[in-house]
């Protein structure tokens, strides 16, 4: 994972009061711990978009959440926007301005369920660099981090993120693949005898299992990993090892398709975005286009 040296953090008032959401304070303080670990610096990105004219209120609500970090001697500055938040963010990142963009979830789930705001969810399609969501309840003691790759070149970023995050926090490492039957193996089953089609099943897993380990091999973490691998679809797979692992953060790899670069993250990605419950650390391919880059 590139060398992560600022840190871009969003942070949002609440509607109608002089208050930092509490999803912003989960990313201020995941972002702070990233600061005094790394070390790296901060630019917190306020939008005040949907609350004209900025208040004195507001400003001393902001300054009352920024003031710990100042006094722990944390390198920080305050950007200013009347863009909307993920814009700002994205522009930042364009700009090379930011290595890492991290954003809060919903302090309440909405009507049906789910966390993920509108800006977190532009920002997972549109940003061109990585992009943590975090967890408002979270406490950034990171016990277990789930990787899921689908060993294309930004499902080894993910895993290489998944390792910067897991060998910085000192905690578990898990990797999740899931591989379905090729249409040529499907036509072939009817031939093989029972051993021959297990044969030919764990050579595939063999094969995925020596592809981690070679893009684990080049990854700055130092522990022991756990691979799963399965046969069944990729967002099951997660989804599974979710609910059974309970990660502090998932990290997974999005790409734009049908042609609309940043309108959508994926089939995997845009059916787990708002299915689980753990923080989310997203990394694009290294070709991805923001449909801001142009403007």
């Amino acid at each position: 994972m590139k060398e992560i040296r600022t840190i871009l953090v969003g942070l949002s008032l609440r509607p109608r009061r002089a208050e930092v959401t509490v999803g912003s304070l989960g990313a201020l303080h995941q972002a702070r711990w990233l600061a005094e670990h790394l070390p790296a610096s901060l630019v917190v990105v306020v939008s005040s978009f949907e609350r004209r004219p900025w208040s004195d209120e507001d400003e001393a609500a902001l300054e009352e959440v920024l003031a710990p970090l100042r006094e722990a001697g944390i390198e920080l500055r305050v950007q200013r926007t009347e863009e909307r938040a993920w814009i700002a963010l994205t522009q930042a990142v364009l700009a090379g301005e930011g290595d890492l963009v991290i954003v809060g979830k919903r302090d309440e789930p909405d009507q049906e369920g789910r966390r993920l705001g509108s800006q977190a969810i532009k920002l997972l399609r549109k940003c061109p660099g990585p992009v943590w969501v975090v967890k408002p309840e979270h406490d950034l003691i990171h016990k277990l981090v789930l990787a899921a790759t689908d060993l294309s070149p930004v499902g080894d970023a993910a895993v290489d993120a998944g390792a910067y995050v897991a060998e910085h926090h000192h905690c578990e490492l898990h990797i999740v693949h899931a591989f379905q039957i090729s249409m040529e193996l499907q036509l072939e089953a009817s031939r093989l005898t029972e051993e021959e089609y297990a044969a030919r099943l764990e050579a595939i897993r063999s094969a995925a299992q020596a592809h981690i380990d070679e893009v684990l091999s080049r990854s700055i973490f130092d522990g022991e990993s756990v691979v799963h691998i399965g046969k069944k679809s990729p967002h099951l797979a997660i989804r599974e090892a979710v609910e059974h692992l309970h990660p502090d953060l998932l990290v997974m790899g999005t790409v734009s398709r049908g042609g609309l670069p940043g309108f959508l993250v994926g089939n995997t990605a845009e059916r787990l975005l708002d299915r689980v419950d753990c923080s989310l650390l997203t990394v694009k391919p290294a070709d991805f286009v923001s449909p801001l880059a142009h403007g």
